[in-house]
């Protein structure tokens, strides 16, 4: 069976063909992959498999002084399929941004306060999405 057999075969084709012990054969990119049908990922996960997307790792730094630089941090995604987007999420105060394709994050707080359940993202080409384990900023006076 070619690949364009393949893909037209159904939503659970390829969950079958595994519980009856076949082989897929040749090659098929990840969007090939995703257009196998509405039960693939369920198809794949009582296979044994997942649809693994990015994990993100990284030291926040959690105190900082408003209008002055903040020391910053670099988050890091692992697994999924790069390249990467990463983004903000939570309250963070004015000042502080997070570059897109780098994962760092920098500026200056032009506000004092405490930021809780602030995170950073990051979303892979496949569009799965991991995240930083939260984290609480505290922004003290200047």
């Amino acid at each position: 069976m070619d690949n364009n057999d393949l893909k037209g075969s159904g939503p659970s084709f390829i969950g079958d063909l595994a519980r009856m012990g076949g082989d897929v054969v040749g090659t098929m990119t990840q969007d090939q992959l995703k257009g196998s049908g509405p039960s693939f990922p369920a198809d794949l996960a009582r296979m044994g498999g997942g649809i693994v997307g990015p994990v993100v790792s990284g030291t926040p730094v959690t105190t900082a002084t408003e209008d002055a630089a903040y020391d910053g941090f670099t988050v890091e995604a692992t697994g999924g399929t790069a390249p990467y987007a990463y983004a903000l999420v939570g309250d963070w105060p004015a000042g502080l941004a997070v570059n897109s394709s780098t994962g760092a994050v920098t500026g200056t707080p032009t506000e004092a306060g405490t930021f809780e359940d602030l995170s950073v993202s990051a979303t892979d080409d496949d569009e799965e999405v991991g995240q930083l384990t939260p984290f609480t900023l505290v922004v003290a006076a200047a």
